[in-house]
């Protein structure tokens, strides 16, 4: 079971990766992730989340915008690539 934080943290970088290699702003983010984006707790939330990811490396933001950083999109590639390979496997 995930914890809320971490919920929140996959969350973040499933869009952030989903939108790649556009950016998003961080108003758009919380549209995206939050049921209401403009209470404070979400806010707060997504705040830990995005401070979490970036200091992990896997997302870059400037507080205004958040992309995914370089590691994050290469392991978004591994992980297709591990996809393909299982569904090829059972065919």
């Amino acid at each position: 079971m995930l914890t809320a934080d971490l919920q929140m943290q996959l969350d973040v970088l499933i869009e952030v990766l989903r939108e790649d290699p556009d950016v998003l702003t961080l108003q758009a983010l919380a549209g995206r992730v939050l049921a209401n984006p403009r209470s404070l707790t979400g806010g707060v939330a997504l705040a830990r989340a995005l401070q979490k990811l970036d200091n992990e490396g896997l997302v870059v933001s400037d507080g205004l915008l958040v992309r995914a950083s370089r590691p994050a999109l290469h392991f978004k590639h591994l992980i297709g690539a591990v996809a393909i390979d299982v569904q090829r496997s059972a065919i």
